[in-house]
């Protein structure tokens, strides 16, 4: 069975590069959708906790 031939150095570096760009990135709209939610009012962001009631409305 033939083996593939290992990718070239610079483009080793080059995928590196991208993958680094990539993972930056991720990491700075991470941070930035949590300073959104935090800016949004404690009622706001915190609606997730909220359970409705069989007979209308909600409580926590």
């Amino acid at each position: 069975m033939a083996r593939k031939s290992k990718p070239s150095t610079a483009a080793s570096r080059q995928r590196d590069r991208a993958l680094a760009a990539l993972k930056a990135e991720s990491e700075r709209q991470l941070e930035e959708l949590i300073r959104r939610r935090l800016a949004l009012p404690l009622e706001k962001r915190m609606n997730f906790l909220r359970r409705r009631l069989p007979g209308g409305g909600s409580a926590l």
